[in-house]
């Protein structure tokens, strides 16, 4: 099941193309950007009054501009530099971030959870307020923002009113798009330059990073985050299987042994595994050059014991998490790492079963010491790649599993909890593949 396209239908792209040519260069965006938050000198144009009382951005449009340049030019003001969360605040309410998002990101939007949401819209903040830090190089004394004229117009819900931006050197018209946002105020959905577009650039940027990675990779990439959110079930229901993830065909008719629970207000994914062994997988995708450490918290609460990884007749595992890096013969077989939680075997120990396409299991935790305690683990998963199969893992990942089980030891039990699997920019020096020394399977008698 290949990603799904953020940018939806081939026809909405070139459509989008053809009227908006992306800005060019960092002083451009910032120009525009610029315009969003105000600047000193400014003189507002009112709204005609004929037209006054239509809806929230015809009436207090021209305030709310005031407002965010006032803010803004306080943080200029101040000389101390300018704090960066005070400038996201001032961004938030600037700017229609939810509308602004969802036309970004057009139908891939309303299929997203509220965590999903949030994720994108805080890195739109972000990249905004980083170029509003900028926007004023090479302009010499912050420009002067005017009124090009009295003239608002309104089309298909929108408001659009031009203004002037006037510098030193050169001034240039802009226009305002502004639109209702869902709290009632009234915020900044674009900011046009002749045919080129702050939201035309943004979709740009957006379609380019997701062309190659899933969607938690180009939220990353496109806000400059530490981190890829692999998985939190934080969007899930609670006692459902959590969204995205699925199963071999094989497993159709077995019981699923897991189920997204909540704790204290957060959620996690539980599995009771008592002979199921059913694997879930969810593909996804991410710049494993970008984001090579990956982190997982995982609570054990029962392992089966006498569980062996070595043993094909007792290869059971209170935990264990895939991360499958590549598929070789034309994206048949899988080369995975698969970090577990073994019953008997020391922490360190990696084994690779025999078979095709059998995953390296690396142990990063043991017997019962640490049962019912939430631990976190880190490795780095590219090194981990060279410490198995050698060589060099691909630039894009292919996705992840889960599986908890106990169907080869008796009367097994296999209960563990998973949560907040993550991959970093960068990670403690400590850090390794988790690959201690590498064992040979046992051979069957």
């Amino acid at each position: 099941m290949a990603p799904t396209p953020i940018h939806g239908s081939n026809t909405r792209h070139v459509r989008r193309q053809a009227a908006v040519t992306p800005l060019r260069g960092r002083l451009r965006l910032a120009s525009c950007l610029l315009l969003a938050v105000g600047t000193p000198g400014v003189v507002t144009a009112a709204p005609p009054r004929a037209v006054q009382g239509m809806d929230v951005c015809m009436d207090e449009g021209a305030a709310s501009l005031d407002r965010a340049y006032a803010g803004w030019s306080e943080l200029l003001r101040s000389g101390n530099g300018i704090p960066e969360n005070r400038a996201r605040a001032l961004v938030a309410r600037a700017f229609a971030l939810d509308e602004m998002s969802a036309e970004i990101l057009d139908d891939r939007w309303p299929g997203l959870g509220a965590s999903e949401r949030s994720r994108f819209r805080d890195a739109l903040a972000g990249v905004l307020t980083r170029e509003l830090l900028t926007a004023f190089d090479g302009f010499g004394e912050v420009p002067a923002l005017r009124p090009a004229d009295e003239e608002w117009s309104r089309s298909d819900g929108h408001v659009t009113a031009r203004y002037w931006l006037v510098g030193e050197q050169r001034s240039d018209w802009f226009a305002f798009r502004l639109r209702e946002r869902s709290d009632g105020g009234c915020g900044i959905l674009d900011v046009r330059r002749g045919d080129r577009s702050l939201l035309g650039s943004l979709e740009g940027r957006v379609d380019r990073l997701v062309d190659d990675f899933s969607f938690p990779s180009m939220v990353a990439e496109f806000g400059g985050l530490d981190y890829v959110v692999l998985e939190d079930f934080e969007d899930d229901e609670v006692d459902s299987l959590p969204r995205g993830w699925t199963w071999r065909d094989g497993d159709n008719n077995k019981n699923k042994p897991y189920r997204v629970k909540d704790e204290n207000g957060n959620r996690y994914l539980e599995a009771t595994d008592e002979g199921e062994s059913v694997i879930l997988g969810r593909e996804i995708s991410w710049n494993l050059n970008e984001f090579p450490y990956i982190s997982f918290r995982v609570r054990v609460n029962r392992i089966p014991v006498g569980g062996n990884e070595r043993d094909d007749d007792k290869v059971d595992s209170a935990a264990g998490l895939y991360f499958t890096l590549n598929k070789r013969l034309l994206g048949t077989i899988p080369q995975s790492i698969k970090y577990v939680w073994s019953s008997t075997l020391p922490v360190g120990v990696a084994v690779q079963r025999d078979g095709i396409g059998r995953p390296w299991q690396v142990v990063f935790g043991t017997g019962e010491e640490g049962l019912g305690e939430w631990r976190t683990y880190t490795f780095d998963l590219r090194q981990a790649f060279r410490d198995t199969f050698g060589g060099n893992p691909p630039k894009a990942t292919v996705g992840l599993g889960i599986l908890s089980d106990a169907n080869s030891v008796s009367e097994g039990q296999a209960y563990a909890d998973y949560d907040d699997i993550r991959a970093y920019r960068s990670a403690p020096a400590s850090v390794t593949s988790g690959v201690r020394e590498k064992l040979p399977p046992l051979k069957q008698q």
